[in-house]
């Protein structure tokens, strides 16, 4: 499955993933470059980098420059340039954290889009799980669910398992779990769950 890194603004150090490709976003950008991280594109409006910097990203990568005035985010075009040039695993780096209405949006986009997203920063990994089994691999300290819609799942190889548990929509305690080994059994018997694997900052 082919995956692109999407680094936005809230990024201080860019992780180094095998097998991915990068995609800078507005200042996202900036950081690959200094760590020399080679991109297939840098996307945005780039008001928050200096002239210099812009000039050096032009001399570093292919650049995509966005009006300031527009209907969609930077990220949010950066994500439609990574599904037209075919990733069918898009991370977005950077994405949480900071502006509160950012970060919400980004959120938003990966529930309400239907999209191969998995948005991520040092301490957190949010994904949405679909009907389906998942070996998930311990990364953080916590392993948390919460229902996007009425929904059924059970969780192996946990401290606390679910059996087929029912959750409503309104239910918050499947929250602070943690994965016992390396690895958890996780089965959405159906409807929708946002999955969180964070740790304290």
């Amino acid at each position: 499955m082919s995956r692109v890194v999407l680094v936005a603004g809230m990024c201080v150090t860019v992780p180094v993933m095998e097998h991915a490709d990068y995609i800078g976003v507005d200042h996202g950008a900036v950081c690959c470059m200094r760590q020399g991280i080679a991109m297939r594109k840098a996307v945005g409006d780039f008001d928050s980098i200096t002239k210099e910097e812009f000039e050096q990203l032009k001399q570093f990568c292919e650049v995509e420059k966005l009006p300031s005035h527009k209907n969609e985010t930077d990220t949010e075009v950066a994500i439609e340039a990574a599904m037209q040039l075919g990733y069918e695993d898009i991370i977005l780096y950077g994405g949480l954290g900071g502006r509160l209405d950012h970060e919400l949006a980004n959120v938003h986009l990966m529930i309400y889009r239907d999209l191969p997203l998995t948005l991520m920063n040092d301490t957190n990994i949010l994904k949405v799980l679909h009907p389906g089994t998942y070996e998930v691999e311990k990364q953080h300290t916590y392993l948390s669910f919460l229902p996007l819609e009425d929904s059924c799942i059970s969780e192996e190889g946990v401290a606390y398992p679910l059996k087929e548990r029912v959750l409503k929509v309104t239910d918050i305690y499947p929250l602070s779990n943690e994965i016992n080994g390396r690895i958890a059994k996780i089965t959405v018997h159906y409807g929708r769950v946002l999955m969180m694997q964070c740790r304290d900052a």
